[in-house]
C-alpha cells in the first residue's frame, strides 16, 4: 500500500495507473475508520481497478472550532485498516498541504440543497465540504467516488456539484451500516458515555415508530414530527437539533407525507451530535 503525504507523490502514482488504463475509485474520509468506511472501500474495490482513501480532518467544514479540535484521530490504526482492506493508496495530507495559503477566500453554495437539514443548523458546513471535496477530486482524479448515505445531504450536494461542474466522476452512495441495536455507525459514537450510548438506541427505535405511523396513514408532517420528538425526548439526555421530512432528490420540505420521503434527524446526546436518516415510500 502506498502512503502519500504530498500532492506530487499522489499525482505521480495515479498518473502511472492512468497510463496503464486503470480505473480509480476514491473514498474521501476524515479518518477514525469504522466498518462503515470499510464498506466504501469494499464498494470501490468491486467497481474500480485501484482504490484511493484520503485521511484528512477538514477544518473548513467545522462551524464549531471545539468540535474540530475534539474530532477523534487514529492515523496508525486507520493505515492498518486500509492495508487490511486492500487499499492501494492512502493520501494523508496536512492542513498546509490542502490549504497552503490558509483557508481560501472562496465560497461554494447550493442554496436549494442546503436550505434544510444540516444546511439550516450548521452554517458554512457544506461550503467547506464542497471546497475540500472539489480539491480532492482535482488531485485524485477518480473515475468513481463513494460516499455513505448516512450523510445523505452531503451525498446529494456532492452528486449535484459533480453534475454542475462536469467532473468526469460517477458518485455512488453506499448504504448506512448499523450497530446491532440499529444505531448508525459513526466516528462520533466513540465520544458517547455508556448512558448516552444506551439512550442513542432511541434513534433507530424512532425510525421504527415512524414507519408504523406512515403505514397507519399519518400524512401531516407537523403531527408526525411532534410524535417522533416526544418519543426521543423521553430521555432527558436527548436534545433535538432537527427532525425533517424532505423530498429525497430536492431535499425540500414535504408539505404532506406522500410519495417518496426522507426522514432525517440530528440530535445531541451530551455534547455529541449524531445524524441519521431513512427513506420511506408513502402512497
Amino acid at each position: 500500500m502506498i502512503v502519500c503525504k504530498s500532492k506530487e507523490e499522489l499525482k505521480s502514482s495515479i498518473s502511472l495507473w492512468k497510463k496503464d488504463g486503470k480505473s480509480v475509485g476514491f473514498a474521501p474520509t476524515m479518518g477514525y475508520l469504522h466498518s462503515g468506511h470499510i464498506s466504501l472501500i469494499e464498494q470501490s474495490k468491486s467497481k474500480a481497478d485501484k482504490t484511493v482513501v484520503s485521511l484528512f480532518v477538514n477544518p473548513t467544514q467545522f462551524n464549531d472550532p471545539e468540535d474540530y479540535l475534539k474530532y477523534p484521530l487514529d492515523i496508525e490504526g486507520d493505515l492498518k485498516k486500509c492495508e487490511d482492506a486492500g487499499v492501494d493508496l492512502v493520501f494523508l495530507p496536512t492542513k498546509e498541504t490542502i490549504y497552503p495559503d490558509g483557508n481560501p477566500d472562496l465560497i461554494m453554495k447550493q442554496p436549494g440543497l442546503q436550505k434544510n437539514l444540516c444546511g439550516r443548523t450548521r452554517p458554512n458546513h457544506f461550503e467547506g465540504v464542497m471546497l475540500v471535496v472539489s480539491k480532492l477530486f482535482h488531485l485524485v482524479t477518480p473515475d468513481l467516488a463513494f460516499f455513505g448515505l448516512k450523510d445523505y445531504q452531503q451525498f446529494r450536494i456532492i452528486e449535484e456539484m459533480v453534475r454542475i461542474l462536469d467532473f468526469p466522476i460517477q458518485v455512488i452512495g453506499v448504504p448506512t451500516l448499523r450497530e446491532k441495536d440499529g444505531l448508525a455507525m459513526s466516528s462520533r459514537n466513540v465520544r458517547l458515555t455508556e448512558k448516552e450510548r444506551e439512550n442513542a438506541s432511541l434513534i433507530p427505535r424512532m425510525f421504527t415508530l415512524a414507519g408504523k405511523l406512515l403505514k397507519d396513514g399519518e400524512k401531516n408532517p407537523k403531527v408526525f414530527h411532534e410524535i417522533l420528538a416526544d418519543f426521543l425526548l423521553s430521555s432527558p439526555d436527548v436534545k433535538i437539533d432537527y427532525i425533517e421530512s424532505v423530498d429525497p432528490h430536492t431535499l425540500q420540505e414535504k408539505l404532506t407525507l406522500e410519495g417518496d420521503l426522507l426522514l432525517a434527524i440530528a440530535v445531541f446526546l451530551g455534547k455529541t451530535r449524531l445524524i441519521d436518516n431513512q427513506r420511506f415510500s408513502k402512497t
